[in-house]
């Protein structure tokens, strides 16, 4: 039995790069998954791959920033599955541009899918956790504990998560424990797709930069930020609450 047997858990931001893993890992460790995301045809795509391989998975098209989205989302776990037990906010968007280039409509985009959308799932869901020791997990990041040049609006979304995590962890004891992960620079489609930008050398620099930035002088892999959320959702995290933890390669150790 794995250690997340029995659970029902939801994940969002369920079709990106840790998002899949994070649906993999704890479909694996014997929880059953609903997986939200934008992204009807990559949601449809790893539910497949999932249920053939014999896990109980489903991907429902949910837009984190929305009210309606989020509050329908409850509904059907609530009718379908009868209640919650971990709740995964990894749902977020980057933006690399400096704060004096940052348009409006740019912040907005980062804040609604970063940290409103970690509100409103957790509006919606967490009284489906009602008696049942749930666990929710926010991704923040390595950019909510320190500055990152031309991150603001970035920084700002994640420092917010990490706030609003130690806040949740104090409303909604004791029935349920609130932390925050705070990864490094992982490699994923989001950093790969940032540096893409750029020109080869650039892009070469900017890695490499990534890389040194850890002490293990390496980026880290989606596999290692899941293995945190996992044990965090499961009973042997059942005195961990209000925390951020680093999962950073050290990056702020330094």
């Amino acid at each position: 039995m794995g250690s997340l047997t029995g659970k029902t858990a939801v994940i969002s931001g369920a079709a990106g790069g840790m998002g899949q893993v994070a649906c993999e890992r704890f479909c694996t460790d014997g929880a059953t998954v609903i997986g939200c995301d934008l992204d009807q045809a990559a949601g449809d795509a790893l539910a497949q791959r999932l249920t053939e391989a014999g896990h109980r998975f489903e991907f429902l098209r949910v837009d984190v920033s929305s009210a309606a989205d989020t509050a329908a989302l409850a509904a059907h776990v609530e009718e379908h599955h009868g209640g919650l037990d971990v709740l995964y906010n990894n749902a977020g968007v980057v933006l690399g541009k400096p704060v004096l280039e940052t348009t409006e409509e740019e912040w907005d985009k980062v804040h609604d899918a970063t940290l409103k959308g970690t509100f409103l799932m957790t509006r919606a869901l967490a009284p489906l956790m009602k008696g049942r020791q749930g666990s929710i997990i926010n991704v923040s990041s390595t950019g909510g504990l320190v500055g990152f040049e031309f991150m603001s609006a970035y920084c700002a979304a994640k420092g917010g998560v990490l706030m609003f995590t130690k806040a949740c962890a104090m409303d909604l004891a004791p029935d349920i424990r609130v932390n925050a992960i705070c990864p490094g620079v992982i490699d994923t489609p989001m950093p790969r797709s940032f540096v893409s930008e750029l020109s080869d050398e650039e892009a070469k620099a900017v890695w490499e930069n990534f890389e040194n930035g850890h002490l293990p002088k390496r980026v880290g892999r989606p596999e290692e930020v899941v293995a945190m959320a996992a044990m965090l959702a499961s009973d042997e995290a059942s005195f961990v609450t209000g925390a951020a933890i680093p999962v950073d390669g050290g990056w702020t150790a330094k």
